[in-house]
């Protein structure tokens, strides 16, 4: 078998838009590429085999961004209705989800799980725990949007989970800490082959991949990025908490890889997701 066909499995996945922001690209990728104010995304993913719908993460809300400006006073232009416009398109509301999994319960990740009331939901136990107990930077940042604490509490589905397991046939999650204590990745037999879904671990895909030269925004415009030296492992964003988990975190998403490939590594506000027809 070809290193193209491992992982192949029954699941169709799709980036869906749920919103816009800029920042500094430097904040995401160990200060490289300072000056570079970039349009990104907010994003989910939507998981399909023709039978059920699973959906991971599922956006910002609106009563986050003050101002027009969320966390860091970045501008941002998104809200539940981005997540609704880009259900509805794939023919969805949120009642047509069977099961959501969250990345992480960031702002930006969890924010709209008030349109999941009693929707079948897979976070990891040490992330409900940060959710409960984010530590002062966390608070100052405003990482965290505290008010899906009672929407999560109240949905009698919500599951909290120690670690890696298989959720069903061609998905399993590992937990893969360092931007949050329980930040976890979903790793996909799709129709394309192996797909790992990291969250934030990887903002954009040159923090995985420090050798590339230029990324997209989501215009569409492609801009020049500097490249790390050889020996980097990857570009850590200002929003990690626990270097050392972080990058034993690193490690073990290349572990999976079939090879270094960007296409083997779906990242949490990556713009080329929406500008492609296949992920």
């Amino acid at each position: 078998m070809s290193k193209t066909n491992i992982g192949v499995g029954k699941w169709k996945l799709k980036a869906l838009n749920c919103g816009t922001h800029k920042n500094y690209k430097g904040a995401l990728s160990s200060g490289y590429d300072q000056d570079l104010f970039i349009k990104l995304p907010y994003l989910s993913y939507l998981l399909q085999d023709g039978k059920t719908n699973i959906l991971i993460d599922n956006g910002i809300n609106e009563r986050y961004i003050r101002d027009g400006k969320a966390w860091g006073g970045i501008p941002a232009w998104a809200g539940s209705q981005d997540l609704l416009n880009s259900l509805q398109s794939e023919g969805l509301t949120p009642d047509d989800i069977d099961l959501l999994i969250y990345t992480h319960l960031h702002n930006d990740h969890a924010g709209n799980a008030n349109l999941f009331p009693k929707t079948k939901s897979i976070a990891q136990a040490d992330e409900w725990n940060n959710l409960l107990n984010p530590v002062y930077a966390e608070l100052q940042r405003r990482d965290f949007d505290l008010e899906v604490i009672p929407y999560l509490q109240n949905n009698p589905n919500f599951l909290k989970i120690e670690g890696d397991m298989e959720i069903t046939e061609g998905i399993r999650v590992i937990k893969t800490p360092g931007h949050t204590r329980g930040s976890q990745s979903v790793v996909v037999n799709t129709v394309n082959g192996l797909r790992v879904i990291v969250g934030d671990l990887f903002h954009m895909p040159c923090c995985c991949f420090p050798w590339m030269t230029e990324m997209p925004d989501c215009d569409g415009n492609i801009h020049k990025i500097t490249p790390a030296a050889d020996d980097a492992p990857s570009l850590r964003s200002s929003l990690v908490y626990d270097c050392y988990s972080y990058y034993a975190s690193v490690d073990k998403v290349k572990a999976i890889l079939p090879e270094l490939d960007p296409k083997y590594v779906i990242c949490g506000h990556d713009p080329a997701l929406l500008l492609s027809n296949s992920i």
